[in-house]
């Protein structure tokens, strides 16, 4: 017997599956909360009476959902994705700030417009758009032209200023790509939710929950305007064979009681 207060640590050891050649065990970081459902499918026998004459367990599954507060790439690609990770990853410039020139030839050269790559929209203070012509003539205030980072403006706009978002190449950072694998690609983990919460009732701090086959699927990424964006996972387990009983079945999951038998 054990009290739980907090939401103490989740950790994921890769254990199979489609699994990237650096597979790393990791700790969910900024853990918020986490939970799980293990449920049963009931099926009663019923006869001419009212109640079943005896009920039976038939399916069972174990679910559950964790919410994080770091987005981690190395986290998701070992429990997610089974993915090799890329170096350079792009990075985005928005709403940079220029001035059109006042005069001819009324361009305006990007500050990293040696690592440009494509262009992401120009648009005025106001938030109005403007067209790019994808090389035509421009013939109208609102228009522009680019080219490996040198935007072009139409006359009318001469001494306006406006702003500029395009994507760049990036020397630091690392790429981690889902790509659209054959059905059933996907890690397989270890998954350990372990709290030291200690009180005159647990005896030791060896307290928590074992899952032996977990596979993480559904992902919700609920960005705000105003609060902390906070990754749920979903996950579910299944028997693992390297872990039997006497008799020879396949484990699920354990209870860490860290009081001992009794207590």
């Amino acid at each position: 017997m054990f009290e739980v207060f907090g939401v103490g640590y989740a950790y994921a050891s890769p254990t199979g599956g489609n699994q990237p050649t650096n597979k790393t065990p990791a700790l969910l970081m900024g853990l918020q909360e986490v939970s799980f459902n293990r449920t049963a499918k009931m099926v009663p026998l019923k006869g001419s009476n009212q109640y079943p004459d005896a009920v039976a367990i038939a399916d069972k599954e174990i679910k559950g959902k964790a919410k994080v507060a770091r987005v981690d790439g190395d986290l998701w690609n070992n429990i997610l994705f089974g993915e090799n990770p890329a170096t350079n990853a792009p990075i985005w410039y928005p709403n940079e700030a220029h001035t059109i020139p006042a005069s001819t030839p009324f361009t305006v050269v990007v500050t990293n417009h040696s690592t440009f790559l494509s262009d992401q929209g120009v648009r005025y203070t106001n938030g109005q758009l403007f067209t790019n012509m994808q090389g035509a003539t421009l013939t109208a205030v609102g228009q522009y032209n680019v080219s490996a980072g040198t935007y072009t403006f139409y006359s009318g706009d001469a001494g306006t200023q406006v702003l500029i978002s395009y994507e760049g190449s990036s020397t630091t950072g690392t790429l981690f790509t889902e790509h659209n694998q054959q059905m059933g690609w996907s890690p397989i983990v270890q998954l350990c939710l372990w709290n030291p919460y200690s009180t005159t009732l647990n005896l030791n701090t060896n307290n928590g929950f074992l899952f032996y086959n977990v596979v993480f699927g559904g992902t919700n990424v609920p960005e705000k305007r105003d609060d902390w964006t906070y990754p749920e996972l979903e996950w579910e387990a299944y028997p693992s064979t390297s872990v039997l009983s006497a008799s020879g079945l396949p484990a699920v999951w354990s209870i860490l009681d860290g009081g001992g038998t009794g207590q």
